[in-house]
């Protein structure tokens, strides 16, 4: 149903609504003021679907990503854990030998050291390939 009104609109807003009909080929301005506001509540709807589902995404990303933070916090803390340990365990081996100097690495691997660094990384693999199967 139509019904006539009349209105006062700024000179820029004529502008638009004589632009728009031009551009739809729209006889009476009030058809193309119509269209407009139809168009307008059809983005309206669009934006809010969007954000409806936008917010879905957000929520099961959240529920995914929040268990592989928590594994990763808790292998993070194991770690940090393990490293300290072995560092309490070294510095009173280097106190009971009476160590006043220490030859890293980049200088002498030991075998000793060669072994410890395969062990681990074989039971890095390891872990991995249960990860991966599991999934």
């Amino acid at each position: 149903m139509r019904k006539r009104q009349n209105v006062t609109l700024h000179e820029e807003t004529i502008d638009l609504i004589n632009e728009y009909q031009e551009q739809h080929h729209i006889r009476y301005p009030g058809e193309a003021l119509d269209r407009m506001v139809a168009e307008w509540e059809e983005q309206q709807s669009r934006d809010n679907s969007m954000e409806y589902v936008m917010s879905l995404m957000a929520t099961h990303f959240q529920e995914v990503f929040s268990e592989e933070m928590k594994r990763l916090r808790l292998a993070a803390n194991s770690t940090n854990k393990n490293t300290q340990v072995l560092l309490e365990l070294m510095n009173g081996f280097a106190m009971d030998q009476n160590l006043e100097s220490c030859v890293t690495t980049e200088l002498f691997e030991s075998q000793a050291m060669k072994d410890a660094r395969e062990a681990v990384e074989e039971r890095i693999s390891h872990q991995r390939q249960k990860r991966i199967s599991a999934k």
